[in-house]
């Protein structure tokens, strides 16, 4: 399938879940070291291009983030260097050579604070769902302490929906803990997405169906150019 410009997926000033593949899937972020390396440079370029992390998860082969742009351009130009350089740096250290990340990042735009709310909560059971371990809390390499324990973690920005749950952050932590629990315990949790959003049903049928209407004039227009282009070399 032809690449979906971003400009008709995310929206300026969205909130967002991002994921990415290591190239044929390959465990590349299994190392502790490569999952610091990554940490360390979303940390160091994401004021540069006024990007919030709100939550993150390194598993071995890929991983999820979410958080806030000021645009849509910014965040690709954002994830365009921490991915070039962080490819470039996991290839020398392991002698390597050749594509690190599989294609462009996967993204979702997320429609409020009570689907974000989720969407951390579903970021950080990650390496539950995986069965890597039993509990959130035994994997270090997530936002998980940061919300349940209030570690301290300078790549997170807090998000807008965690420091609704209380008054103190003692209260927001114990929330948050629970309401993980409640999730943990509940098989039948999913959060209601199709494709490339995450909210409401209503809401995001009508963003699929926007999307829909808009690809369908881009490759029009596509098509016209290339047709008047057929023409000229004629």
């Amino acid at each position: 399938m032809a690449r979906i410009p971003r400009r008709f997926l995310l929206s300026d000033l969205g909130t967002f879940h991002i994921s990415w593949q290591c190239h044929n899937k390959a465990w590349l972020l299994r190392f502790p070291w490569a999952k610091e390396l990554l940490y360390d440079l979303m940390w160091r370029y994401k004021k540069q291009y006024g990007i919030k992390i709100y939550s993150y998860c390194f598993m071995s082969s890929h991983p999820h983030f979410a958080g806030h742009c000021e645009s849509q351009v910014a965040l690709s130009a954002y994830f365009r260097v921490v991915n070039s350089l962080f490819a470039k740096q996991v290839n020398q250290r392991l002698n390597r050579r050749g594509q690190l990340i599989m294609d462009r990042f996967f993204s979702r735009e997320i429609q409020n604070d009570q689907h974000l709310l989720t969407t951390l909560i579903y970021i950080d059971l990650n390496p539950v769902r995986a069965r890597v371990v039993v509990h959130p809390s035994e994997y270090r390499h997530s936002s998980f302490a940061y919300y349940a324990f209030g570690h301290a973690d300078p790549l997170i920005d807090p998000a807008p929906s965690y420091l609704a749950l209380g008054n103190s952050p003692e209260e927001r932590q114990r929330i948050y803990r629970e309401k993980v629990t409640e999730v943990m315990g509940d098989q039948r949790h999913k959060e209601f997405t199709q494709g490339y959003f995450i909210g409401d049903p209503s809401w995001v049928i009508a963003r699929a169906d926007k999307l829909k209407s808009a690809l369908d004039s881009y490759r029009r227009r596509l098509a016209s150019r290339q047709t008047g282009w057929r023409r000229v070399k004629l």
